[in-house]
């Protein structure tokens, strides 16, 4: 599987402590220069920036073509658009992204996608995570929460 990531979800995983999903659910995943500017910047939760300084094998660096970013919402920040142009330069299988604008145009360009809770869900349902754990740690990490949403997508495992 070929797989793409905006910041916001390996951000999140990094600082729950569950990163290793990744590899292990979608073997080696994507980022473009922009997202790794992102999480090495010093605003960056320390763990994260530890992460892409000693980036481990399964997190790939690409930069999309200047014209992939043609016609992706100049509206976006710089990591989701250029996520956005990698995915689709790369025909990736999936792109992971949280921002609703993001994810918006994901669905405009026809890329498929899911979110730091649909990456949960799947490590949930291959019993790789601690559920009860990984939402207290959602609830203190800054993550926005919808707890409807959180039932829907982690309610069975909870």
């Amino acid at each position: 599987m070929l797989i793409v990531a905006d910041s916001s979800p390996l951000r999140y995983l990094v600082v729950l402590g569950a990163e290793q999903i990744l590899p292990a659910i979608f073997g080696q995943v994507w980022i473009p220069g922009a997202v790794l500017a992102e999480l090495s910047a010093s605003g960056a939760p320390q763990q994260v920036r530890d992460l892409v300084s000693h980036r481990p094998d399964w997190l790939r660096v690409g930069e999309p073509a200047e014209e992939s970013l043609d016609g992706i919402d100049r509206q976006l920040d710089p990591g989701e658009r250029s996520a956005l142009a990698l995915a689709k330069e790369l025909a990736a299988d999936l792109v992971l992204i949280d921002e609703a604008e993001g994810r918006r145009e994901a669905a405009r360009l026809g890329i498929p996608m899911t979110g730091t809770l649909g990456v949960l869900r799947l490590a949930a349902e291959r019993g790789m995570i601690d559920v009860p754990r990984i939402v207290d740690g959602l609830r203190t990490s800054g993550f926005y929460l919808n707890e409807g949403l959180i039932r829907f997508a982690l309610g069975p495992w909870m």
